[in-house]
């Protein structure tokens, strides 16, 4: 045996380790789902028991007008953390239609040149739209695809991601009010109650403030990221891969564009905008179930109608085989392994048009 054949049979051997770890690892994070989201429901529980039965009592009286705006306001935030909590979990996220598939007239994708502009999923063997992306844990395509969270046994798409958003924007809203309510009797001048006399109440209300605090950091960077993503119109998926499409466009002297960023207030509209009528900034405020507007396959485009971003979805143009182009009937057995590889995961890809 030569060295290049024992080589490549040792690559080929730790792909096969790699792969194989990558599918328990995906097994595992799915089997664990209930159990993410009952430690969610767990530590969310424990915060509003330790609220309501030692922080609040201790700030102000429950029968006292700021007792009673305090329990409102309170089961306010509870009420649209579990709400869209829910919603985001119960929601699936989307996936494409059966637009393209092997033996899909492919003309329908030619944009004014004739070539077609499509990216192809090997795994689903169907059309990708932009920002949609193959989840190996759903194992199926999500359009506009974020990430797969385990917290939501879940992946985040199109049609739960404004749920998935507005949950963190209260809980986080909710931990900050939880710390300012929690350091009144911990470092206020005129507390309520004294340590030594309550020890079991000062405990209590320690471990919320320490709890609401942490989870208060992590969440300012989760929410905090969501909302850059949001004003870029990107996805987390999509961020790693633009940024690398901006390297290689400024090392051949060009600047690279984000065809589906309209402006940080309308990319914001996009977002929680929806098919019904309405005021779309009541969409962040108020616990409210309604479809995202669009279909998740087409998105609006600085370079035009929001039927180009579908059509030319900035990538390379691909060179099928000529055979199923001419007459739009399905490909013979050479010609659809053809397909498979030239539309394979194009992740990398870009379209020069998307370069000023």
């Amino acid at each position: 045996m030569s060295v290049r054949t024992l080589i490549r049979h040792l690559h080929f051997m730790w792909a096969a380790f790699i792969l194989r770890v990558q599918a328990i690892l995906d097994a595992a994070v799915k089997t664990a789902g209930p159990l993410y989201i009952l430690l969610a429901l767990s530590l969310l529980s424990c915060i509003i028991y330790l609220y309501y039965t030692t922080v609040l009592p201790a700030v102000h009286d429950l029968h006292s007008v700021e007792g009673l705006a305090h329990l409102f306001l309170s089961a306010w935030l509870i009420y649209n953390v579990f709400f869209n909590y829910f919603w985001c979990i119960q929601t699936d996220p989307g996936s494409p239609p059966m637009t393209v598939d092997v033996g899909d007239d492919l003309s329908k994708f030619e944009t004014a040149s004739g070539i077609p502009q499509i990216r192809w999923c090997k795994r689903c063997r169907r059309s990708k739209p932009p920002m949609t992306h193959h989840c190996h844990i759903c194992k199926r395509c999500i359009l506009k695809m974020d990430h797969h969270c385990p917290w939501m046994h879940n992946c985040i798409g199109y049609n739960n991601y404004r749920y998935f958003l507005v949950f963190l924007l209260y809980l986080w809203a909710g931990c900050i009010y939880t710390v300012c309510m929690a350091s009144i009797p911990l470092f206020g001048t005129s507390a309520h109650f004294l340590f030594p006399q309550e020890p079991t109440q000062a405990n209590g209300v320690l471990f919320t403030f320490v709890l609401s605090l942490a989870l208060f950091g992590s969440l300012s960077c989760l929410l905090g990221w969501h909302i850059y993503l949001v004003l870029t119109a990107q996805t987390t998926i999509d961020f790693y891969s633009n940024r690398q499409r901006r390297r290689d466009a400024r090392r051949s002297g060009q600047v690279w564009v984000n065809e589906f960023d309209m402006g940080k207030i309308q990319n914001l509209r996009n977002v929680f905008e929806t098919n019904s009528s309405g005021i779309w900034w009541l969409r962040i405020l108020l616990p409210f179930r309604a479809s995202p507007k669009g279909d998740g396959v087409r998105f609006p485009s600085r370079y035009g109608s929001s039927d180009a971003a579908f059509d030319a979805n900035h990538l390379h143009h691909h060179d099928l085989p000529s055979s199923s182009l001419a007459n739009g009937s399905a490909p013979d057995s050479r010609d659809a392994i053809t397909l498979e590889r030239v539309l394979a995961d194009s992740e990398d890809n870009w379209r020069s048009d998307n370069m000023v």
